[in-house]
């Protein structure tokens, strides 16, 4: 059962995607006025550094989520935690780590960010659009790597081939999300970018409007009523926060713009977890990550 992972940072439109694209962005720094306000803790876990697949053993410590300052986003280090952190999380939600995991509004082969992730049992590619907004960058297992195989990548989206499934990581620009109309037209241009190929998973920042619009428009995209957020009924508890549930995932906590949704007849979610944007107790990001382990149907094991 492949785990596939998602995590948007927060950028800027500039064209230069360097660190200080995504260091102290506005809805970063109002996420974390928010949590601050709201004393939210973060069971930050042991790590390995420049490790991400070996599982490290000992307690979380929890840790109240700092105030942020000026030198707060000063180093690559602060972003690189967040996803060591989350393969950490992922493999004690899941038992095991990402097969792939996509970092939205991120361009990693910048030079700010040689060394960011160093693992070499690790590999990473960049997938860079014009905005630093709209940049990818995709790490998988190089156990696994060869397994994957990218079949399309655009403005607001890459497509990845994961074990059977069709992926797509997604970052819907904001001026398609609040419309049904133009959002199906997205998907229905992704899925002519892969030759017409079944989209099996969405996964990413949809900026949708409401929960169920992302559901709504692949259904219509699609002609099927199959599509199903992996959500659907269950609360938004990060597991690497102390005692939080909340409304959204968004710097508001209150709009859920970051989902996984999946073909329902022809896969099954086992499991999701999502994560808060203060993993390591510094806030990197306005979005919640999140990760599921997804299976299709007659491959259950």
């Amino acid at each position: 059962m492949p785990v596939i992972a998602y995590q948007s940072f927060n950028a800027n439109s500039s064209t230069t995607h360097n660190l200080k694209s995504i260091s102290n962005q506005h809805f970063t720094k109002q996420t974390n006025a928010r949590v601050t306000s709201e004393r939210h803790g973060a069971l930050v876990l042991p790590t390995i550094p420049d490790n991400l697949v070996v599982p490290v053993e000992g307690p979380a410590h929890l840790r109240p989520i700092e105030a942020l300052g000026p030198g707060s986003h000063g180093s690559h280090t602060v972003f690189g935690t967040q996803i060591t952190l989350a393969w950490q999380n992922f493999y004690r939600s899941f038992g095991q780590m990402p097969d792939v995991m996509a970092v939205g509004e991120l361009d990693a082969s910048h030079g700010d960010f040689g060394g960011m992730i160093s693992d070499p049992a690790v590999k990473v590619s960049a997938h860079a659009n014009s905005k630093a907004s709209q940049s990818f960058t995709v790490i998988s297992q190089t156990a696994v790597a060869s397994q994957l195989a990218v079949l399309a990548a655009g403005v607001g989206f890459v497509v990845y081939g994961v074990g059977g499934l069709v992926v797509a990581f997604v970052h819907v620009p904001n001026k398609l999300a609040g419309s049904q109309g133009a959002t199906s037209q997205f998907y229905n241009g992704i899925a002519a970018a892969i030759g017409g190929q079944q989209i099996h998973l969405v996964i990413g920042d949809t900026n949708q409007p409401s929960a169920g619009h992302t559901v709504m428009a692949l259904n219509s995209s699609f002609n099927t009523g199959s599509y199903r957020n992996a959500l659907e009924g269950k609360k938004i508890s990060p597991v690497d926060n102390y005692l939080v549930t909340q409304g959204g995932t968004n710097s508001a906590g209150t709009q859920i713009y970051d989902v996984a949704v999946y073909r329902s007849d022809i896969c099954s979610v086992e499991e999701v977890a999502y994560l808060s944007q203060s993993s390591g107790a510094v806030t990197v990001t306005d979005h919640c990550g999140l990760g599921v382990k997804i299976v299709r149907k007659g491959k259950l094991h």
